[in-house]
């Protein structure tokens, strides 16, 4: 009686442990209707009709804001290993000056780059203080509290 209840306990918790190695499968981001990306013509769509056919983008551009980008991902991991992405899907939408679809790209899986840091520090221009120098250095740097010129009631 004994031997089979332990063999009903270890394979209880061998199915337990099979069973938190299987892999999870995660969605994240846009998943854009293709229907409608197909619909977006270029000198025709503006701005706003793109925002009512895909709604608000995942991201802009940086510094002039003539590109939106719609960004999904699927992704899965086993137990607490690391991630890996299944697939990558991200689409971009140029506009003019004028607000005005000049162009549409898709970019996928095979398009992603990892990048590679150089260096583990980056290098500045300027004085390289010491520890010492860092924590004394603003002593004397600030006045002290003159009185006040604001007028209690204004």
């Amino acid at each position: 009686m004994k031997n089979t209840i332990k063999i009903l306990i270890i394979a209880a918790m061998s199915v337990l442990l099979l069973e938190s190695c299987t892999s999870r499968k995660f969605v994240r981001g846009y998943v854009a209707d293709a229907k409608m990306v197909a619909a977006i013509r270029p000198e025709v769509d503006t701005r706003n009709s793109v925002r009512k056919m895909l709604g608000s983008p995942s991201a802009t551009a940086t510094f002039d804001n003539n590109s939106w980008y719609y960004y999904s991902k699927k992704s899965e991991s086993l137990a607490f290993f690391k991630e890996d992405i299944t697939a990558l899907n991200i689409i971009a939408v140029h506009f003019d000056n004028d607000g005005y679809v000049t162009g549409i790209k898709r970019y996928t899986l095979a398009d992603h780059h990892n990048i590679v840091p150089v260096g583990k520090r980056t290098k500045t221009f300027g004085r390289e203080l010491s520890f010492i120098q860092e924590l004394f250095s603003n002593i004397g740097q600030f006045g002290a509290a003159g009185p006040s010129t604001v007028q209690p009631g204004n």
